[in-house]
């Protein structure tokens, strides 16, 4: 989700930028003061690029709200190719993410019964793919099987996955802005190679957050489902982030409570 979503934020900023001078931006800045909270924040933004970070950064927008990118291509672009790939973008995750949410709240209602109702839910989603629910992502297991099979098992599996797919996606959200230096040191306890190290700084030598970023992608690729978030608070508190380390129980916490 976060690799489609950064590849829309690229072409929002390439196709918006040429239409966002200082009055433009300065009005964007008072119309989101209120929710950024924050007049030294607001005081550095020179681009759009920038406020468009310190609006993910506050949570204004993320993968899953891009409602503030609407506003700015409705009021200020008038751009039918960037409207197209915003609708396009909100089409993808609407898909990835509502039938396996209507088969959860089947489950939920009805998970001491027979399999009568969800054979009836399930009939029309039969089809459907674990790699279609899960999209793009970069946190795609090469192992899932290709059909929702409609039972109880496996749907309690599916909510599993989309359990852990949010948690993972929240937490980098959250954390790859707070990071800065200490990536490496980060990157190092979850065992994640030199060379890949290297690699990511070579790529991006200057953000520490795209670096941070990239890190915590290339984690979710190689570490085991179950085990994720604990090997990461481990990794969090040998590297002395125990402010991150605690962000992220919290996310697991509330995702738990989220899926119980």
């Amino acid at each position: 989700m976060l690799e489609k979503y950064s590849l829309l934020r690229q072409d929002f900023l390439n196709i918006a930028e040429p239409f966002i001078d200082s009055n433009v931006l300065d009005q964007l800045k008072r119309n989101y003061a209120h929710e950024i909270d924050s007049k030294r924040k607001l005081s550095q933004i020179k681009d759009l690029k920038t406020f468009i970070r310190l609006l993910e950064k506050r949570n204004i927008v993320s993968y899953s709200n891009i409602e503030p990118l609407w506003y700015i291509s409705k009021t200020y672009i008038h751009k039918p190719d960037l409207d197209n790939k915003l609708q396009d973008y909100e089409n993808w995750l609407k898909n990835l993410t509502m039938p396996l949410l209507s088969l959860y709240d089947i489950y939920q209602k009805d998970e001491t019964s027979e399999f009568t109702s969800l054979e009836s839910a399930c009939s029309s989603h039969h089809n459907l793919s674990q790699s279609s629910i899960r999209g793009s992502s970069t946190i795609l297991s090469s192992n899932i099987p290709q059909t929702l099979h409609c039972n109880q098992k496996t749907i309690r599996q599916n909510v599993h996955d989309l359990k852990i797919d949010k948690l993972q996606n929240e937490v980098i959200v959250k954390i790859q802005d707070r990071m800065g230096r200490y990536w490496r040191d980060i990157a190092r306890h979850l065992g994640i190679r030199e060379c890949d190290i290297d690699a990511i700084q070579n790529k991006y030598p200057y953000d520490s957050r795209d670096q941070s970023r990239e890190m915590l992608l290339i984690y979710t690729k190689q570490s085991d489902m179950e085990q994720w978030a604990i090997n990461l608070i481990r990794a969090l508190e040998k590297a002395r982030r125990r402010d991150l380390k605690e962000i992220v129980e919290e996310l697991t916490l509330k995702i738990e409570k989220m899926y119980s």
